[in-house]
């Protein structure tokens, strides 16, 4: 028993080693390469901007207002609100708006997924050079459609924006998860983005050339669709760009509660996505030597930041519980280690990120957050969660005057 407990406790480590120093060499890479030259666009392409909406009377009011005063010609890009099986007054709220309001009724075939391969057959994709997919819940920077024009110009063909939040400050969840998405944004994104190497989707904020859509049509439904038609677009030899400068700012759920039905579906989407296309791909990668589409695969195969701190802390607490021998002290040291590395990478996100102590204080009730993670993730990876449709995500209206925390 002990041999096959070491045994699994051997590729468990060597497994979360190779990430955490895959990781710091990201890191490492964000600090010391700079950023690819590149010109600027005289011309300026046109774009659709694909908003799925699913009973958001709360919030599309705000983001209709805020998409249109965004910083580019009005004769260069359309906004499409597609209210998807729709019961509330979406619809009527978005009319009022000079946005089009395309509504699709299909209880069938429900979820994001399907309402963004109806839209990209509907809109018509020979008027436009270029797709921004945002959802009902985000607001953009003004100057997204900018940014995203000049990288076109520069031969980006699929771009993932910058993705942060509208609402760090209303709890110390919110303010844990920017912390978290700064880390991924600039020390994993932006810096392979520096290196040459290929980002991931983040299902919002993505943005396409329309003749990629038109070659590799969006066919990804499952309950992580993003991470879907990421692996079809790294196995065609598509590179995945990201945009620094082209900020999204979604709504985060402000509570565990609020956030669980979320996280559920976007871990049993990602571990799906690994066992189906992730080894798949890095074979292959390996076999026809492609390094980006090998590099582009670690991204599905890698634990996120909070899975790889949980992975750590359960090899290093089996290996504590271990009878004493020199495999035990070295398995022991690693996971210190490799815990000491995690810590400097959290210090680096919260000097990146700003606004120091309530994120301080937050960090205080990490823990409770990494257990709820934790269970997320055991759930979804063993099949005791068994939900395959997309349930929308909890919104709710920003608190004025947040909490101090």
């Amino acid at each position: 028993m002990i041999n096959i407990i070491v045994l699994l406790l051997s590729l468990l480590i060597a497994y979360t080693l190779t990430s955490v120093l895959y990781h710091l060499a990201l890191a490492l890479a964000y600090f010391i390469v700079k950023e690819p030259e590149r010109k600027a666009s005289p011309a300026l392409n046109r774009f659709a901007i694909i908003i799925p909406a699913h009973n958001e009377e709360m919030l599309i009011d705000k983001l209709c207002r805020n998409i249109l005063t965004v910083n580019y010609p009005a004769s260069m890009r359309e906004i499409f609100i597609i209210a998807d099986n729709c019961t509330d007054r979406t619809t009527d709220i978005c009319s009022k708006h000079p946005v089009t309001v395309m509504s699709r009724l299909d209880r069938e075939n429900t979820g994001k997924g399907h309402a963004l391969k109806w839209a990209l057959e509907n809109i018509g994709l020979e008027k436009f050079n270029a797709v921004l997919v945002i959802d009902a819940d985000t607001e953009v920077d003004p100057e997204i459609l900018q940014e995203l024009n000049v990288m076109i110009a520069n031969g980006s063909q699929a771009i993932q924006c910058y993705e942060t939040m509208s609402n760090r400050s209303e709890s110390w969840f919110t303010q844990l998860i920017f912390v978290s998405r700064t880390i991924n944004n600039l020390l994993y994104h932006y810096a392979k983005y520096k290196i040459g190497l290929s980002s991931y989707l983040m299902g919002v904020g993505m943005c396409f050339r329309t003749s990629l859509l038109r070659e590799i049509p969006w066919t990804a439904y499952t309950l992580s669709e993003d991470w879907e038609y990421t692996a079809r677009l790294v196995e065609q030899g598509i590179k995945i760009d990201f945009a620094v400068r082209a900020k999204v700012f979604p709504q985060e759920s402000k509570t565990l509660r609020q956030a669980t039905n979320q996280r559920l579906r976007w871990s049993k989407g990602r571990f799906h996505v690994v066992k189906n296309l992730g080894v798949n791909l890095f074979i292959k990668g390996l076999r026809t030597k492609n390094w980006l589409m090998t590099d582009a695969s670690l991204s599905l195969l890698f634990p996120n930041w909070s899975l790889q701190i949980n992975l750590i802390i359960v090899a290093l607490v089996t290996s504590l519980l271990l009878p004493p021998s020199d495999f035990k002290s070295s398995a022991a040291d690693l996971g210190l280690g490799m815990l000491g590395a995690q810590c400097i990478v959290l210090i680096i996100g919260i000097a990146l990120a700003g606004d120091f102590w309530p994120v301080l204080k937050a960090i205080l009730i990490a823990p409770l957050f990494l257990i709820w993670k934790f269970l997320i993730d055991f759930v979804s990876l063993t099949g005791i969660y068994r939900g395959k449709k997309w349930i929308r995500t909890e919104r709710h209206i920003p608190d004025e005057h947040p909490k101090k925390i």
